[in-house]
């Protein structure tokens, strides 16, 4: 690996234009350059060789950024606990289409009684679409999972489970990680689920939910200047000091390094498998990591939709805490050019790992400095295409 971060003889050998990716490298620079966040590790690799691993710009202001970085995930934390609901469903803890309220009884409240897991999983639960949805939980104590979930299992749903897909950022997958709690046969904590089932197995041996505000290889959750925002702002000061070393939040309380979730991206490429260790039977990976949702609109994306008059947009949720590239041409966080068979799992306004099984393709993206909302999925998008572009 050179300094520029580029390996151009596993390129040769994997048959990816080295150039590309230097383009790819660029086009983050033009992004910091233009004061839009401060900088990214990154990592491609084809066909299980490792073509790109760079760390780009600063991961705050005055710290240069550096591959061993540990970044608060955000959302991409849902692909984590989702390969952990579906390992529970192979060792038979509970059905992908049994109904909570059969193991959590106080869940079937106020018309939650025949939510499914994979309702759940694919954001059709009616769960509340809000960072801090509407509970008696002051927000300094959502990363206590009993305390927040079982406010959760107070609340109606928004609306008729599986009559749309709307995307619940906490909610859905706080119910899912109070689930595997209690349903697991050793009584464990979420946390350590986690890392006994997943984290150690994968060798990610810097991932954990829940770490120390101050651990010196963390990395803030921040806004450039010309991005930032007072709601953005007050979010990124909760998180940060919120999610300490034992808060378990299992929709986005994750953190990771670039090697670590290119380790994860490369067992779900695999099917499940790792090296000699297996996570997931393949048959389970290959029916997740397609789409769920068939033709249903992702209603998150409606505001957006018709503000800026965009094509209508799939929903498209995999069983994988994300979603699937599909057909057609629409926003897409994998790109215009990824296979319809890519899929991925995307961070708030600054997290990607993604998957294209039909070029053996694994790109991850871990930025610093978020950019919110429709322009951190064309960014993704942006970046994802040049990776694509690459592949010979």
């Amino acid at each position: 690996m050179q300094d520029d971060g580029l390996d151009r003889e596993a390129c040769r050998q994997a048959q990816v234009e080295a150039g590309a990716l230097v383009r790819l490298g660029e086009a983050i620079r033009t992004d910091i350059r233009a004061g839009r966040m401060y900088g990214a590790s990154v990592a491609v690799a084809r066909g299980g060789r490792l073509l790109y691993h760079a760390a780009i710009g600063e991961a705050a202001p005055g710290r240069s950024a550096r591959t061993d970085d540990i970044y608060l995930l955000m959302s991409l934390s849902k692909s984590f606990t989702a390969v952990l609901v579906l390992q529970a469903i192979e060792r038979g803890w509970f059905g992908l289409d049994d109904r909570v309220a059969d193991w959590w009884p106080a869940f079937g409240a106020a018309g939650k009684q025949d939510i499914s897991v994979r309702q759940l999983l694919t954001h059709c639960a009616g769960m509340p679409t809000g960072l801090m949805p509407p509970v008696d939980v002051p927000p300094a104590q959502i990363g206590d999972l009993a305390l927040f979930a079982g406010a959760l299992a107070t609340l109606p749903p928004l609306y008729p489970p599986g009559s749309q897909v709307f995307y619940s950022p906490t909610a859905a997958y706080a119910v899912l990680g109070q689930l595997l709690v209690l349903t697991d046969p050793q009584g464990r904590a979420f946390r350590d689920i986690a890392r006994q089932q997943l984290f150690e197995p994968l060798g990610m041996r810097d991932t954990s939910f829940g770490m120390r505000p101050d651990a010196a290889r963390r990395v803030p959750m921040s806004y450039t200047p010309a991005m930032s925002t007072l709601e953005g702002q007050a979010v990124a000061g909760l998180l940060n000091h919120v999610l300490g070393e034992r808060a378990e939040l299992p929709a986005g309380g994750a953190l990771s390094t670039l090697d670590d979730v290119l380790r994860f991206a490369e067992a779900m490429r695999q099917e499940g498998r790792l090296g000699d260790v297996r996570v997931l039977s393949a048959e389970v990976l290959r029916e997740a990591c397609r789409s769920h949702t068939g033709s249903a609109r992702n209603m998150g994306w409606e505001g957006y939709r018709q503000e800026y008059g965009l094509a209508e947009t799939p929903a498209h949720y995999s069983l994988l805490g994300g979603q699937v590239r599909g057909e057609g041409q629409h926003l897409s966080a994998a790109g215009r050019f990824a296979s319809a068979g890519a899929f991925y799992s995307v961070g708030r306004g600054s997290t990607l790992w993604m998957v294209d099984p039909e070029r053996e393709l694994s790109f991850v993206f871990l930025g610093a400095g978020v950019i919110e909302g429709l322009a951190h999925t064309e960014r993704l998008s942006r970046l994802s295409d040049l990776v694509t572009a690459a592949c010979q």
